[in-house]
């Protein structure tokens, strides 16, 4: 008995010190770096966010519906980006601080309680990525709404395609949110990282269709207006930023990342956090924009 006790504390033992310096843990380290930092970014498109909110309201000009819905999105945006940001930084101080404590195992056995503080952090984390993901998938077909809006024959079957994708979207979000997802341990499939990967493949793929046409609709105002026009007029829409805000490129690129890296693993680990990120971030700065008034339709 005494062996079997000393060979499972060895184990124990092993395994933390393997936890503590694995690929994965150091790789979740710097994808946590790299999320702060744009969480920072994201920090500061809300501050000019509510400054210009606060500029309208002192210059006794009242919000209309439309800019009250934004500044709420924004808002709750922002606190699911920090909901997320503390549980990346929960796990990593975990990590840092060798979260398997060997003394700890050695004196009273398996260590639980730092288990479940792991848990949390990633519950966090999964539970902003989930939501985020919906939110800015939201806002991608609100913009295609809006700028392809006279495009009645292609607007209207890819509305519906895009609500069928984002029903499935949820479904699969709910069954995570509600602890479906299956085990993280043993050799049992791991549900919960195939579902929010099916989702990331969803947004990506409605991403994509949805960034074709919007592209393709300001060429096309821009190609009309210079030819009635003349000169550089509607070059203002055709801009690199416009178009990368306007298209939510840069989320589309870290959901293509994302996809083909998988959730777990060195870059997976990365990619989760930074995309979590990324859906917060992208939508706030096209927000801001549009509140600016230097969008093709605000």
């Amino acid at each position: 008995m005494n062996t079997s006790s000393e060979n499972t504390t060895i184990t124990e033992i092993q395994n933390c010190i393997d936890t503590i310096h694995s690929v994965e843990a150091n790789a979740w380290i710097y994808g946590t770096i790299v999320a702060f930092g744009i969480y920072c970014a994201t920090l500061i498109v809300g501050i000019g966010h509510l400054r210009i909110v606060i500029t309208q309201l002192a210059r006794k000009k009242p919000l209309d519906i439309r800019q009250w819905f934004l500044s709420v999105y924004v808002a709750v945006a922002f606190l699911l980006s920090s909901l997320a940001i503390a549980g990346s930084i929960q796990r990593t101080s975990e990590l840092l601080s060798a979260k398997c404590d060997v003394r700890f195992i050695l004196q009273f056995g398996h260590d639980d309680s730092q288990a479940s503080l792991t848990e949390t952090g990633g519950l966090m984390v999964t539970v902003s990525f989930v939501l985020t993901s919906w939110a800015a998938d939201g806002i991608m077909i609100w913009r295609f709404l809006a700028i392809c809006h006279d495009l009645k024959v292609v607007k209207w079957p890819i509305f519906m395609l895009s609500l069928l994708l984002q029903m499935g979207s949820m479904v699969l979000g709910a069954f995570v949110l509600l602890g479906l997802g299956g085990s993280d341990t043993g050799d049992d499939i791991d549900f919960t990282n195939i579902y929010l990967i099916i989702i990331e493949a969803i947004a990506l793929s409605q991403n994509i269709v949805l960034t074709t046409l919007i592209v393709g609709r300001l060429l096309l105002f821009r190609y009309r207006t210079q030819k009635a026009l003349g000169g550089n007029h509607g070059n203002e829409y055709i801009s690199v930023t416009t178009m990368l805000v306007e298209s939510q490129s840069l989320l589309g690129v870290g959901q293509a990342a994302l996809v083909g890296t998988g959730i777990r693993g060195k870059y997976g680990n990365i990619m989760y956090q930074v995309v979590g990120q990324l859906q917060v971030l992208a939508p706030i700065v096209l927000i801001y924009r549009v509140l600016q008034g230097k969008t093709y339709v605000s």
